[in-house]
């Protein structure tokens, strides 16, 4: 999709419009016509295809939009890198309603669950989890993105590496990937977010660059998380088994498996 193309090209992509954040997006129906009256920020930001949607909120609504008034908004993209994903705009038509499942792949619905689930856990959930031994576990994570990498990209830089912390990685003629789509970074997120609201900063410490990470309890209840958000992996990257050892905990905690 083009960024702009101010003749005769209609502008289409899609919106994520978190539940808690953007009231102009709370009640929209199809056809409905969504504008920044004030013309300033925040902007509408409407991503260019289904892969390059950020999720930084949960829960939220995925909208399929045309812009507005395309060619009166070129000042307002001015500045942005050259092939960006996505298009700043102060005006949308609702085309449609999607799921917001489809960024998860085949299985998003079971992957949305873990994200609810992680979005709203409670201490006595994360040292339960913390509590399981996840070795196995960690081993058959790093198969599956080894597979996966594989399978999407043979040149990657990446192949043969170990996998135990990956998140995303970028596959070749693409601009992001896992092989749950954004279910890995979404998970991973809202526990951060989760455990700041319980704990606030004492739930992070400061490694010798800088960067923030979960204290222990918190990085191992967030590690089996993913693996089980990996179990729902739909390229036949693992088998049967190792899926069950990977939502093993998962399950013992929230389904009294």
């Amino acid at each position: 999709m083009k960024l702009f193309n101010f003749k005769t090209e209609k502008i289409r992509g899609y919106v994520y419009s978190a539940s808690e954040d953007d009231e102009r997006f709370r009640n929209t129906q199809v056809g409905d016509l969504i504008i920044n009256k004030d013309k300033k920020p925040p902007w509408i930001i409407v991503y260019h295809s289904l892969d390059t949607v950020i999720i930084t909120k949960w829960p939220g609504k995925l909208f399929e939009v045309e812009v507005l008034n395309q060619s009166n908004e070129k000042s307002l993209n001015k500045g942005l890198i050259k092939n960006v994903w996505y298009a700043r705009t102060l005006g949308v038509k609702i085309l449609r309603k999607l799921s917001v499942d489809i960024l998860f792949g085949q299985n998003g619905t079971l992957i949305s669950q873990i994200i609810d689930r992680t979005r709203n856990i409670t201490e006595q959930e994360v040292t339960s989890l913390a509590e399981i031994e996840a070795n196995e576990a960690r081993e058959i994570f790093s198969k599956a993105w080894g597979n996966w990498i594989a399978l999407t990209n043979k040149d990657c830089p990446y192949l043969g590496e170990g996998h135990c912390d990956t998140l995303k990685v970028t596959p070749k003629n693409q601009s992001y990937g896992s092989p749950i789509n954004k279910g890995l970074s979404v998970i991973a997120s809202q526990i951060n977010i989760r455990a700041r609201e319980i704990l606030g900063d004492k739930a992070f410490t400061e490694d010798e660059r800088g960067e923030l990470n979960l204290i222990p309890v918190w990085a191992k209840a967030c590690e089996r998380l993913l693996h089980a958000g990996m179990s729902y992996e739909s390229d036949g990257l693992l088998s049967k088994s190792e899926k069950e050892i990977l939502s093993l905990p998962y399950k013992k905690v929230f389904e009294k498996f």
